[in-house]
């Protein structure tokens, strides 16, 4: 329902969501889909918690959780058994520590970026 004020019709944001697609060969053929645009307040709990030298071992667990179940929408991973891996914290804690850091760099970039809709890092 669209409430008008003063004669103007609000702004509905929308919100949008990123393909990201990774150059490096060892990758090729990975595809993952994320949120965007997220509220800023976990944007910024995000970089708070991944920033610096201070972060801990526990920040950076909460903070991939979060992007587990707050972000990620799906993905075609699979771990070396076969088993899929499930698009939520469980499965991005999963991965290997250079490839969930990399993912999580490609979506910070693909968030601050306006108007991309996907992200190649």
């Amino acid at each position: 329902m669209v409430v008008s004020t003063n004669g103007v019709k609000p702004y509905v944001i929308q919100r949008r969501k990123a393909v990201l697609v990774f150059e490096e060969a060892e990758y090729a053929g990975l595809h993952i889909e994320a949120r965007l645009d997220v509220d800023l307040r976990t944007f910024l709990d995000l970089q708070s918690l991944t920033g610096g030298d201070n972060s801990s071992p526990d920040d950076l667990r909460t903070a991939f959780s979060m992007f587990g179940n707050d972000i990620l929408e799906s993905w075609n991973l699979e771990d070396e058994g076969g088993n899929i891996l499930p698009p939520d914290a469980s499965g991005f804690l999963s991965l290997p520590p250079a490839l969930a850091t990399k993912v999580l760099g490609a979506w910070t970039e693909a968030a601050t970026t306006a108007g991309e809709v996907s992200a190649s890092v």
